[in-house]
Formats: structure tokens, C-alpha cells, sequence
């Protein structure tokens, strides 16, 4: 089975439960898990994608940034173009954040992607009114398009 089938077979359960629920996908790489909003016959609503992987374990800065590198050659059909924001060597985590966000006459909203020493690459999408914190918000995408961020995020590990 493909990493796309297993998540389309899990938003189908998601579907039929018609509520929120967690997605959880075991793949070669590591762990898949989103929380699911929402699920209708051709798209879903989450708040955030996240692949915990071992690989990422003893990462150096540099391979952290060819992997963002990587993503950002991928993830070209997101609402915004994802590019390199940050990268913290402290923390051993690059930052990537749509460029340019989208803007909107009540703020803008913009995808951030995080990739972390550790074992982690998480993908999320904020909002941000004016003199207020930004905060997380669905991200809404095609059940087609939810399948194949997963398999590239498992793809650009390599």
C-alpha cells in the first residue's frame, strides 16, 4: 500500500464518523499524524501535519536545510509558494513560511513549515489581524492534495 492510499483510507474513516478526529499514518519514515477538522467528499480542513520521524535524530544544520531546501521544490501547489524564513541553530530548526502570505482586508494567513532536529517536519496555517497574536487556523485542502503533502513530506527524507 502507498502512503496516499493509507491517508485517503483514513480520511474515509474520518468522513464517517462526521466529526474531528485524529489521522494517524505508520510510514517508512516515521509516524504521520494530523488532527482533522473536518472531511467532506472532496477536501478537508486541519490544523496541522505533522511526520515524527527517527531520522531526523542527529541531523546537522546543513541537512536540515538541503531537506527544507527539498520541501520547498515539493510543495509548489500549496495556496502560497513555501520559502526559507530562519534557521536557528540554537534550536536546530529551520522555518519556512509562505512567500508572500495572503493578504485580505481582515489580516493575512500564511502556511509555516518547521522542520526540527529531533524528528519532526510540521506544516501548519496561521492568521494574523493587526495588533493581534497570530493564531492557528485550518488550512483547507482537496483530500487529494492532504494525500500527497504527506507522501512528500515521507519523499523528501529520502
Amino acid at each position: 500500500m502507498s502512503i496516499q492510499h493509507d491517508v485517503q483510507q483514513e480520511l474515509k474513516r474520518i468522513h464517517a464518523l462526521q466529526t474531528a478526529a485524529r489521522l494517524e499514518v505508520d510510514t517508512p519514515s516515521g509516524r504521520l499524524e494530523s488532527q482533522v477538522s473536518a472531511v467532506d467528499a472532496i477536501g478537508c480542513a486541519f490544523e496541522s501535519l505533522v511526520l515524527r520521524t527517527d531520522k531526523l535524530a542527529g541531523a546537522t544544520m546543513e541537512q536540515l536545510r538541503k531537506l527544507s531546501d527539498r520541501l520547498t521544490k515539493r510543495l509548489t501547489y500549496l495556496l502560497e509558494p513555501i520559502g526559507a524564513l530562519e534557521a536557528d541553530a540554537e534550536s536546530c530548526t529551520v522555518q519556512m513560511r509562505s512567500s508572500p502570505p495572503q493578504k485580505g482586508d481582515d489580516g493575512s494567513s500564511y502556511y509555516e513549515l518547521l522542520v526540527r532536529r529531533g524528528g519532526e517536519i510540521s506544516l501548519c496555517r496561521y492568521a494574523k489581524t493587526a495588533g493581534q497574536p497570530r493564531r492557528v487556523i485550518d488550512a483547507h485542502v482537496t483530500r487529494e492534495v492532504f494525500a500527497r503533502l504527506a507522501e512528500d513530506f515521507v519523499a523528501a527524507l529520502g
